[in-house]
């Protein structure tokens, strides 16, 4: 038998006993440790914790949710890594204070729009806000009548606007959730969702923040983003779309950068770019004076982009423990 020793953001220590043949994440679990996970297979990447000393086995025969660097630089799915010796692990997130366990909810529909052609916002009214209580970041499990399973969707919303918790959906050809959102969903609807979910959020421990998002991978980083305001942190955003007609928000990003003088947006689209719009991708938008040493980055978007990225900030001099990225795969 093996100890692993989970050290959370906030500094705060505990130490779990790993049987022969069991995972990290098994060995928690089964004191009761509130760590965060979700598909337990190695798909949703929500476990990814870094070992930082020790041996610490990844089971690589089916999909893993790191890179290779990523592995080098001893980042680990919880879920799929086994022990060979005592170890020490670093979670990308607090103890103290900790999210809600995840729990089924009821909501209603409150709004329903286009941000694009490709791009519904979607805005819930939870039935029981006192009881979700979700880290910035985090994502929800949405099922709606007839669709079958469930998808996952960052919330873009804070905890100070619950009970209204607003969604991006990416509306993808012949998706379920895609037609029931333009063919059947309205005002007035109810729906279930699991929540929270996901580990994605902010280091509290940084002095500077730079966020690169593409599409509805702007979610995640718009509910961190907001959750910065009043804190004097400096952050930019780095934000892009494909097309100019399918670029959204942009109204309501312009309104954030006025409320929030230590933030700036940068927004490219690769097709059609006009007015103070760059042509590029998001990722084309980093420069390297963006990073000193207190910098922390976080990357949501289609996973080329994530890809992309993560190259750049490399490229640019940030650790690889410095980059925090959302690693679901978009639904439909």
């Amino acid at each position: 038998m093996h100890r692993a020793r989970l050290i959370f953001q906030d500094g705060a220590e505990r130490t779990v006993e790993v049987e022969p043949g069991q995972t990290v994440l098994e060995g928690a679990l089964a004191v009761d440790l509130p760590v965060r996970y979700d598909c337990c297979t190695g798909s949703c990447g929500s476990c990814v914790v870094q070992c930082v000393d020790g041996q610490a086995v990844v089971d690589l025969t089916g999909k893993v949710p790191v890179n290779a660097d990523e592995l080098v630089a001893g980042m680990r799915p919880a879920c799929l890594t086994r022990l060979n010796s005592d170890a020490s692990f670093a979670l990308p997130y607090p103890l103290d204070p900790a999210p809600s366990e995840p729990s089924k909810h009821s909501a209603q529909i409150v709004e329903l729009r286009r941000g694009a052609p490709s791009v519904a916002l979607l805005t819930l009214k939870v039935d029981r806000p006192e009881d979700l209580m979700f880290q910035s970041g985090q994502y929800i499990r949405l099922a709606a009548p007839g669709v079958g399973e469930a998808r996952a969707y960052s919330i873009a919303s804070t905890t100070n606007e619950l009970p209204l918790i607003e969604l991006m959906i990416r509306l993808v050809p012949d998706g379920r959730m895609s037609r029931w959102v333009q063919e059947i969903a309205k005002v007035g609807d109810r729906v279930r969702l699991q929540a929270p979910l996901g580990s994605f959020g902010l280091d509290d421990r940084a002095s500077r923040h730079v966020f690169v998002a593409g599409g509805t991978g702007l979610a995640p980083v718009l509910s961190m983003i907001r959750s910065l305001r009043g804190k004097n942190q400096p952050a930019l955003l780095c934000f892009g779309c494909t097309r100019r007609e399918e670029l959204f928000y942009e109204a309501e990003l312009a309104e954030l950068v006025s409320s929030m003088p230590e933030l700036e947006v940068r927004i490219a689209v690769m097709e059609g770019a006009d007015g103070n719009l760059r042509s590029g991708t998001a990722v084309s938008l980093l420069e390297k004076e963006d990073f000193d040493a207190e910098t922390a980055c976080y990357l949501c978007g289609p996973p080329p982009m994530v890809d992309a990225a993560r190259k750049a900030l490399t490229s640019h001099g940030v650790a690889a423990t410095a980059i925090r990225a959302e690693r679901f795969q978009p639904g439909g």
